[in-house]
């Protein structure tokens, strides 16, 4: 069971999940698989093969800390808050109730864009900015939280009308 099953709320609906793109782990696979593939390179170069496996120490501690990151992070909307967590041993966490959102944003890149990326910056009342970085399909993020305010506003809608009657 997510992190985020385990903390919903009584009455409370998970409404959509995701975990992060796997772009994250691009850049330190291929530093890694390149410096693995030069130990042929320099094989006859003095002292070479122990500064590339220097380096290719380094890129597989890069690599492998990412990879934990993108195992322990993940992201959701439920009918009632919008939800974050990130890392493993040092636990990160966002929860923000719907009804303080006052805004979402989308950035993308080029790559992001055209590898579906991006990133969610939910912004609440009092100022406070969340950013959600790597968010694979963030149209469909944005969407869902967009659908959620404006059930949550439909909702306050007909309990003041129910009220004024």
């Amino acid at each position: 069971m997510s992190y985020i099953e385990n903390t919903l709320m009584d009455d409370e609906e998970m409404v959509h999940i995701t975990r992060l793109h796997p772009i994250i782990l691009l850049m330190p696979a291929a530093a890694t698989s390149l410096l693995a593939g030069s130990f042929a390179i320099v094989d006859s170069i003095p002292y070479a093969q122990i500064v590339v496996a220097i380096l290719l120490f380094g890129s597989l501690w890069r690599l492998s800390d990412r990879l934990i990151f993108f195992l322990s992070s993940e992201f959701g909307v439920t009918s009632k808050r919008v939800l974050g967590k990130t890392g493993f041993i040092r636990r990160t966490s966002l929860d923000i109730v719907l009804g303080k959102v006052e805004a979402i944003r989308l950035s993308q890149t080029i790559l992001g864009r055209v590898l579906n990326y991006g990133d969610i910056e939910v912004t609440g009342t009092g100022g406070t900015e969340e950013v959600l970085r790597f968010i694979p399909d963030p149209l469909a993020f944005r969407k869902v939280v967009q659908e959620q305010l404006a059930n949550l506003e439909e909702g306050d809608r007909r309990e003041s009308d129910s009220v004024h009657r």
